[in-house]
């Protein structure tokens, strides 16, 4: 058995792998960059290695989900989670015997697993004769195809070469989808519906797996409509032996990108399920796998094709665990010391569903922008967290957004599904915005419970239509605080003038105050009390801030709260608008309100002096990241609408625009870090120098 391992890794993955290691008594060592330090896991280590930290534009590639699955050209990565010789070195040096490589960096990465046994260690996980095959999303359908696995129709080797990606895309035939040759985690990929979009999408899916993962080779594929995801769970072990454990449901995912994960997968005739797990398990065999992987299948009715077969551990793999009771980690490290599989297939049994939910740091209701910066934990739900931290914790640009991971297990899918959702709800934090809200409220969704949706349905969906304005709640909720009809309120110190003359309870029209949220202007009417409730309706103007204007335009033809809402003060610092709860508090000259998990500041405001309009000559980034591409240069004609440059963080690209027509200045280089609200761009009218 392994004694003493290197955790290859970091965050909540990190933490998970050494809970096993506990729990066996094995020892471990763990490797960390300078903004890692305070993670939980380091504690118990035996050794904590420090590791040579990136520069700024290296570190901005580096991803906890995105794989790496190879180098190209001659050097590799240094520093960070991706430095293959300061990983090896920190084994050998703390006397580790064993590897674990997590998810994500170098865990599909032949090169990785071959240094790592030539410095005589053990790699937890399989072959680099095979992470290389199934890396590679080309080779990988070839072998699968050899198998008996069915693929869809794509191209037969991945390539750089656009023209002849072009001519390929036309035997394909549209829609098709392009992905990195290299890839994992959705990055770079991008569907395409017709000839017209393909070099750009091409163009801009290279860059970015040159960027991420030293390959710019692209697969293009068919793009199936309507299909959902579903992954079986495989190992193998040295002696010819493979099994599965059964199935996920993947299908909720936003950009190629899964949020909610299930297991096992609902509505599946049982025919078309045991198909699924021999063409696994056939495949595993052909590969003479050993370890962890997962196949991922496409299921359109009752046909299913093969996409890839990720060659890890899965971020996913905890629902698996929970329905059948398997701890999958403690399985790597006994097949990866060469024992043979702990049970045989009729001896695997689940019972039960689970439902994990990935918390992110990113704000649904504005293009699910991403949201770096502090978040403190008050109160963590009673379900199983996977998280590398208590209760604070600095989450940076450079690094995936995910933050923790909730999974709750019923015995039902329905009890599982609510148990999800409560969690959602029942996670208290300040600070920086998640998606836990709109995950909740996906939770709850009609098509979701029915097992109807796809993997396009979280695409399709606009948040705001769907689940309602937090903007216009937060505004209702301060407004509510600020004249709730208690004297002794905490809130009046806040009200207008600092004190509360100014209401006439006997008044049905008491009045209006002006309010911003984020810059977005809200006149908010008081029309009367009932008991302790406030009634309250909210106008909205057109959006102002760079933040407003990220939301999509949506704001601009937002319709007006023309009826009374009912707020509610429940307790403390707690507004309840209609049936939504809305934390209200105190912050400098304003408030911090948090609703449907994201957070806003809300100021007393008056329209004139609310900085940008939507025709406001300076075009401000809406997000701290790196101006990954530039597509005009200074003294350039532009029109409204004409794209001007691609801002990037977290796996996220966001497209700047014109508003309006005129002669631009580029204010920043390609390549740049820039802030939030940072001026990139600044538009002329035509002629307005002479």
């Amino acid at each position: 058995m392994i004694s003493r391992l290197l955790i290859a890794n970091r965050g909540e993955i990190a933490a998970r792998i050494a809970r096993t290691c506990d729990r066996l008594g094995i020892e471990y060592v763990t490797v960390s960059v300078a903004a890692d330090r305070s993670l939980t896991y380091h504690a118990a280590a035996v050794a904590t290695v420090a590791l040579p930290e990136r520069d700024a534009a290296a570190a901005r590639t580096d991803t906890a989900i995105g794989s790496p699955s190879g180098e190209s050209g001659t050097t590799r990565p240094t520093g960070g989670y991706l430095d293959i010789d300061a990983l090896v070195r920190a084994a050998t040096e703390t006397g580790c015997d064993a590897v674990h490589p997590g998810y994500g960096f170098l865990s599909e990465n032949a090169d990785f697993a071959r240094a790592v046994r030539a410095a005589g260690l053990v790699f937890v996980g399989p072959s680099s004769r095979v992470i290389e095959t199934m890396a590679d999303k080309s080779s990988a359908r070839q072998v699968m195809a050899q198998a008996g696995v069915p693929v869809l129709p794509g191209t037969v080797r991945a390539s750089e070469d656009l023209d002849a990606l072009v001519g390929a895309a036309a035997d394909i035939g549209y829609p098709l989808i392009v992905k990195p040759a290299g890839g994992g985690g959705g990055k770079g990929m991008s569907v395409v519906r017709s000839a017209a979009g393909l070099r750009e999408a091409l163009t801009s899916a290279s860059r970015t797996a040159t960027a991420a993962f030293a390959d710019g080779r692209l697969h293009l594929e068919r793009y199936v409509e309507r299909a959902r995801h579903i992954e079986v769970q495989v190992f193998g072990d040295e002696f010819g032996s493979a099994v599965h454990l059964f199935d996920r449901d993947c299908s909720l995912q936003r950009r190629h990108q899964k949020v909610i994960e299930e297991a096992p997968a609902p509505r599946i005739p049982d025919a078309v399920r045991a198909a699924m797990y021999d063409a696994a398990v056939q495949g595993t065999k052909a590969l003479q796998y050993v370890g962890a992987g997962t196949f991922e299948f496409l299921l359109v009715g009752d046909e299913f094709f093969f996409i890839e077969m990720n060659t890890r551990l899965q971020v996913e793999h905890t629902v698996t665990e929970e329905i059948t009771g398997i701890d999958l980690v403690q399985w790597q490290l006994l097949v990866a010391a060469g024992e043979p599989l702990p049970a045989d297939q009729p001896d695997i049994a689940y019972s039960g569903a689970s439902v994990q939910v990935r918390m992110y740091a990113e704000d649904p209701f504005r293009s699910f922008l991403p949201c770096p910066g502090a978040i403190e934990v008050t109160h963590w739900p009673q379900v199983r967290v996977e998280r590398a931290f208590a209760g604070h914790l600095d989450v940076t640009g450079g690094f995936d957004p995910m933050i923790a991971k909730l999974v709750a297990t019923g015995a039902t899918r329905d009890d599982a599904l609510a148990a999800a959702r409560r969690a959602c709800e029942d996670l208290r934090w300040q600070g920086i915005s998640t998606n836990l809200g709109f995950v909740a409220r996906v939770l709850a969704a009609p098509i979701v419970a029915a097992a109807e949706h796809d993997t396009a349905y979280l695409d399709r969906i606009d948040p705001v239509a769907e689940f309602g304005d937090p903007d216009e709640l937060c505004a209702l909720a301060v407004a509510a605080a600020l004249t709730a009809p208690d004297r002794a309120t905490p809130w009046s110190t806040g009200a207008p003038g600092g004190d509360r003359a100014w209401l006439d309870p006997a008044d049905h029209d008491l009045g209006s105050l002006d309010l911003s949220v984020d810059e977005r202007a809200f006149t908010v009417r008081v029309g009367g009390y009932e008991g302790d409730a406030v009634l309250v309706r909210a106008d909205t103007a057109e959006p102002s801030s760079p933040a407003a204007q990220a939301t999509d335009q949506r704001a601009n033809t937002r319709q007006t709260t023309d009826v009374g809402v009912t707020a509610r003060r429940t307790d403390g610092d707690t507004i309840t608008v209609g049936s939504t709860p809305c934390v209200v508090r105190r912050s400098g000259e304003g408030w911090i309100c948090q609703v449907a998990g994201v957070s806003r500041q809300v100021r007393y405001a008056e329209y004139r002096s609310l900085g940008t309009s939507a025709t406001d000559p300076e075009i401000r980034s809406p997000m701290p990241g790196t101006l990954v591409q530039l597509h005009v240069a200074s003294g350039n004609p532009v029109e409204k609408g004409q794209l001007l440059g691609v801002v990037e963080a977290m796996k996220l690209e966001h497209e700047l625009t014109a508003t309006h027509a005129g002669i631009v200045t580029v204010n920043a280089a390609e390549g740049a870090v820039v802030t939030t609200a940072q001026s990139l761009f600044l538009i002329e009218e035509r002629g307005a120098a002479l």
